[in-house]
């Protein structure tokens, strides 16, 4: 899927790079032409970046110096830029005018209409763009000797209130590693728990709030699980997963990551935080690194009191950190909406080095990790 991104008012300037990609066999998603009547917009556009390889972003006087969508969804693609492990989502910004680039996109190379050629650059830049994301996703799993792939499940019904429910199915598989189809299971089988419940409503007809006379949309509770990303380091898998509810009539959709880490030898489930370190002390040096971060990340000009407690009160115990990713360089923590923050602050995440929790962690992970091996070179 290919995500644009455009102000309101460049709406028209937009519709025939939509027609352009659509000719191509390229499935472009914008806001005017996929949104049905009745659906929470806010849902469909955070659920729709999720789902995208490519984000093309028109740029415009319109769009450069206003707050808006637009802002927060360039924001939210530059977030998953730097979180894909593979590559496989790009910015692709157009200017369609002669203003000043925005600087959340400095440094990005621009496609400018006023060069000409722009839709012949458009097609490239994309081909480009798949290609080498499919380069890149095969050749780590090659050197991993772990591959996956997904398959889309759903599921819907029509009532007051009905469900509608998507989940990206994972399928893992390796030579090297026995036993590792057990982790596609337990992935799996945990998402499909998810969709279960968001179907239980279904089950209590609730016509004091609906009937069949309104939209489908405005009485349908919505869940989608979508695949974010997934990383072998040493010999530890790590799978990203992006949750998104709806529950028909509320004012705002809730979204939350899910994290999945597992040791491939022998296979084993890395469930709780806390078992990665050798002291429960850590959690006070977690927090304050986290917290450090956060601010960084949230508050360019520095955190208020209120905000602070904000984030004390969603790092308050080893539960907080229950979504977690061991990565490359660090360790990736991620939050929920509203957990250390306001709702537009979406889902904050914060990378911890290794270098500053090699000394808490337990001797199997520091192993697992190849940090030993680190150590020694260094």
């Amino acid at each position: 899927m290919i995500f644009l991104s455009y102000a309101s008012q460049d709406k028209e300037r937009v519709l025939p790079f939509y027609d352009l990609l659509d000719t191509h066999g390229l499935d472009p998603w914008m806001d005017c032409k996929k949104i049905l009547g009745g659906q929470n917009w806010d849902y469909e556009i955070k659920t729709a970046l999720d789902r995208s390889e490519i984000v093309v972003v028109f740029v415009s006087d319109n769009s450069v110096d206003k707050r808006g969508y637009v802002q927060r969804e360039v924001k939210l693609a530059l977030d998953k830029f730097e979180e894909k492990v593979v590559g496989d989502i790009y910015i692709i910004p157009v200017q369609l005018d002669s203003g000043e680039y925005p600087h959340l996109l400095k440094g990005i190379q621009f496609l400018r209409v006023a060069d000409g050629g722009v839709n012949e650059k458009l097609l490239a830049s994309i081909e480009s763009a798949n290609h080498t994301a499919k380069e890149k996703a095969e050749a780590v799993q090659v050197e991993s000797e772990v591959r996956w792939s997904l398959a889309e499940a759903k599921s819907s019904y029509n009532g007051i209130p009905g469900y509608s429910t998507s989940i990206n199915r994972i399928t893992v598989s390796s030579a090297k590693y026995p036993n590792i189809s057990e982790i596609s299971d337990h992935i799996n089988g945990a998402l499909a728990e998810y969709s279960m419940d968001a179907r239980s409503s279904s089950l209590t007809p609730n016509p004091e709030h609906f009937n069949l006379m309104q939209s489908e949309w405005q009485r349908t509770d919505t869940f989608d699980a979508i695949f974010s990303s997934a990383q072998v380091v040493g010999r530890v898998l790590a799978v990203t997963y992006s949750l998104h509810w709806y529950r028909a009539g509320a004012a705002h959709p809730v979204h939350s990551p899910r994290t999945f880490n597992y040791l491939l030898e022998p296979v084993h489930y890395l469930g709780k935080i806390s078992d990665l370190f050798s002291s429960d002390e850590t959690l006070k040096v977690l927090q304050g690194l986290t917290e450090v971060r956060l601010v960084e990340a949230l508050y360019k000009e520095g955190a208020d009191y209120e905000s602070l407690d904000w984030i004390r009160s969603g790092t308050k115990d080893w539960d907080c950190f229950s979504n977690f990713a061991l990565g490359e360089d660090g360790l990736n923590i991620q939050f929920s909406s509203y957990q250390v923050a306001c709702y537009a602050a979406g889902m904050p995440s914060v990378q911890i080095p290794y270098s500053d929790l090699t000394p808490y962690f337990t001797d199997t992970v520091l192993y697992a990790l190849n940090l030993y091996r680190r150590q020694a070179l260094s």
